[in-house]
């Protein structure tokens, strides 16, 4: 164990280090304070490792990476202090002397996805609760400046627009690098991180922040930020195999269990009884 917090931990085996997300209380981790604080001291306590040569930061719940700040961070008085704070640690964070990689599974929007972008690569499970995008439409921790590194132009419109995408749309829109399905998601894990340690591949990495001071500015001004857009996603097995949460073997099994669902069928002044649709 080289860190461990109420919230947070840090493991290794042979110089790939996991930085496990797991905060009490929601069924997915949010930011606040002192989560960003716990956050920061980890990467502190790891920066300097000179046995490390990958860092994995995952959710250590069963879903959900990260769906950005905490309800509790609406009372916050300084807003702008507490973005910079959020831009000081997700620097930390991009400027590691090490790979970074984010292992996104279940919702990752708004100040998660800003985390997500901070590493070097992000690998995504496209499962149907898996989304990414900004749903409160805004940024707060250098999410603006990261994403116009990737999207060019088209990041303002994507973040103003609050859209969240599947793994497989923002693999295509190059938000992702790879997407994969649940039942191969630690074996293509597995497979990334020893084509990693085969060929090290840190990118080319820019310590530019313009936009950052008007990112918290605009942060500052902010009324409500928690009630952002809905990220619900249709439970529709045609919108979902569209969309790329789920795979077209997937989509079959779904519309095979769909079938084989009992109905029930009842007429006046009998009970309701329960057959089956035909296959």
């Amino acid at each position: 164990m080289l860190f461990e917090s109420p919230h947070i931990r840090v493991t290794a085996e042979y110089g790939v280090a996991t930085l496990w997300l797991g905060f009490p209380g929601d069924p997915v981790n949010a930011l606040d304070g002192a989560r960003l604080s716990e956050l920061d001291s980890a990467l502190a306590g790891i920066e300097t490792n000179v046995f490390i040569n990958t860092l994995v930061v995952r959710s250590a719940k069963p879903f959900g990476f990260c769906a950005g700040l905490h309800p509790d961070s609406e009372r916050v008085t300084d807003r702008a202090g507490f973005a910079w704070r959020g831009q000081r640690t997700f620097a930390r964070l991009s400027a590691l002397p090490f790979t970074t990689v984010a292992f996104i599974e279940g919702p990752c929007l708004g100040a998660g996805f800003e985390l997500a972008l901070a590493c070097d690569y992000r690998l995504c499970v496209a499962t149907p609760t898996t989304h990414l995008g900004f749903p409160g439409r805004f940024t707060c921790f250098g999410g603006s400046h990261r994403l116009r590194t990737l999207l060019g132009r088209r990041a303002e419109p994507f973040i103003t627009s609050g859209r969240t995408l599947s793994g497989r749309e923002a693999r295509d829109r190059g938000l992702v690098d790879r997407a994969f399905c649940a039942r191969r998601a630690k074996i293509d894990l597995r497979t990334f991180l020893d084509e990693l340690e085969c060929t090290p591949r840190v990118p080319e990495r820019s310590s530019d922040e313009t936009g950052f001071a008007q990112e918290r500015r605009a942060f500052a001004a902010l009324g409500s930020f928690t009630a952002g857009a809905p990220t619900s996603v249709s439970l529709d097995t045609d919108a979902l195999l569209a969309r790329g949460f789920i795979t077209p073997l997937e989509a079959e099994q779904a519309r095979a269990r769909t079938a084989s669902e009992p109905v029930s069928v009842a007429t006046a002044g009998e009970p309701a009884t329960s057959v089956r649709r035909a296959a």
